[in-house]
């Protein structure tokens, strides 16, 4: 029996008998990677990995059982947890028109070899923190209107606290372009600044960007060994390398994942790219061949037609799985001050006059101030002719304080809405 076994080091495989119970996985794994037998945790759910509570994983528990009657079979996906520090080899293919060393070597060549590829072992942020009704209302729209057979995105926006936990509270979905394949964002358009103005009246700014993979992108990902593809890893690493304090920018993914048990589930993960990843897709040296390929190709960027060996473990090489630029970050959530009800931008779904008066009048026993403490509200009502940018200052300004709205402010929104007052 061959299993895929996928840790915060990446992905490996490992091989027992077919009637092997826990305990021999856990020997083999322990012959192979040097891992202590008292450190492992082991799991079918991916949960694991991020996991504020990780002995609550209890589907792989059994020493004593069979793997199979635990529900792991031949080219299943296992994942590992442990605390032991390993000195992880990377896979290294060779370089395609790679040059030693002194044999007609140019400037650029050299510059090449001291590229070394190396893992970085931590992330710049301890975690990230979702408002658990944005994120819902992000996953939800994904599984009811697509059943996530398109990629979709959107911009994380919120704050980071001291100790470098970035905390979600609402998620900007730009106009875009997705197929099973692709995804593409229209940024820095007029409205994404009216956003970036919004956010900041209010307080917040952005903190990373959020997508989906398409179900065809996962199986791809499942059967290949990898988590991301080199066109997503760009996104990524092109994100923390224009956003303002990139070092806080951390990318969330979103996947249905099939559970045996319990069917699909929809699971989120987070990562950041390490700075070595960033830096070569600054500077151009990462490019895609392959959009379903989970493997980064280097090419010298003054050069593209050619293929530019770096180094990775003293060796040449000119192709590096893109799990080795990935930094996991841990998952947590929280209930912000924001509400996701009102109608989320850039969607199949209607935003207009109707839909406000049905906001108000659902929450019509609340306070006007936490009516109005939704942004996708906040965003709709900003483009209305009967508000200004000084209006929406001082709308905003309630909202961060949670201050009564003024009467006057009342008056118009709820005309715009169609209530008589």
């Amino acid at each position: 029996m061959l299993l895929r076994l996928r840790s915060r080091d990446g992905l490996e495989r490992i091989e027992v008998d077919d009637g092997a119970n826990l305990s021999a996985l856990k020997a083999a794994i322990n012959a192979k990677l040097a891992i202590p037998l008292d450190d492992m945790l082991l799991s079918k759910q991916p949960g694991l990995l991020t996991s504020k509570e990780p002995y609550s994983f209890r589907d792989l528990a059994i020493n004593d059982a069979s793997l199979r009657s635990q529900g792991v079979s031949h080219g299943d996906m296992v994942y590992l947890l442990y605390s032991f520090e390993r000195q992880v080899e990377p896979a290294v293919r060779p370089a395609g028109r790679s040059k030693p060393f002194g044999v007609h070597m140019t400037l650029n060549d050299v510059m090449a070899k001291v590229i070394k590829i190396e893992r970085q072992e931590k992330p710049l942020v301890s975690a990230i923190s979702f408002d658990r009704n944005a994120a819902n209302v992000f996953q939800s729209y994904l599984q009811g209107a697509f059943n996530f057979s398109i990629k979709r995105g959107g911009l994380l926006y919120g704050n980071v606290d001291d100790d470098k936990t970035v905390k979600v509270d609402f998620i900007y979905e730009p106009p875009q372009e997705g197929s099973s394949d692709k995804l593409q964002l229209q940024r820095h358009t007029p409205e994404e600044q009216q956003v970036d103005l919004l956010a900041q009246l209010l307080g917040y700014r952005k903190v990373g960007f959020i997508f989906c993979q398409s179900v065809k992108a996962q199986k791809a990902a499942a059967e290949s060994d990898y988590i991301i593809n080199t066109d997503e890893l760009i996104m990524m690493a092109a994100m923390q390398v224009r956003e303002g304090r990139g070092e806080h920018c951390t990318t969330a993914l979103v996947t249905l994942v099939e559970e045996p048990e319990t069917g699909p589930q929809v699971h989120f993960e987070a990562f950041q790219c390490s700075d070595l990843a960033v830096r070569l897709v600054r500077e151009g040296w990462v490019v895609a061949r392959d959009p379903v390929d989970g493997v980064s190709r280097m090419v010298n960027p003054k050069e593209p037609e050619l293929k530019q060996p770096v180094m990775l473990n003293n060796r040449d090489t000119d192709e590096v799985d893109n799990d080795w630029f990935l930094c996991p970050v841990s998952i947590r959530d929280h209930d912000g001050r924001l509400t996701t009800s009102f109608p989320v931008e850039n969607r199949l779904t209607p935003q207009g006059r109707t839909e406000l008066r049905e906001h108000l009048k659902r929450m019509s026993s609340r306070p006007y101030v936490e009516r109005l403490s939704d942004f996708h509200l906040l965003l709709w009502l900003a483009k209305q002719p009967n508000l200004d940018p000084n209006d929406m200052a001082l709308l905003c300004e309630a909202v961060r304080e949670h201050r009564p709205v003024l009467e006057g402010y009342r008056v118009i929104i709820d005309s715009i809405a169609g209530i008589s007052q």
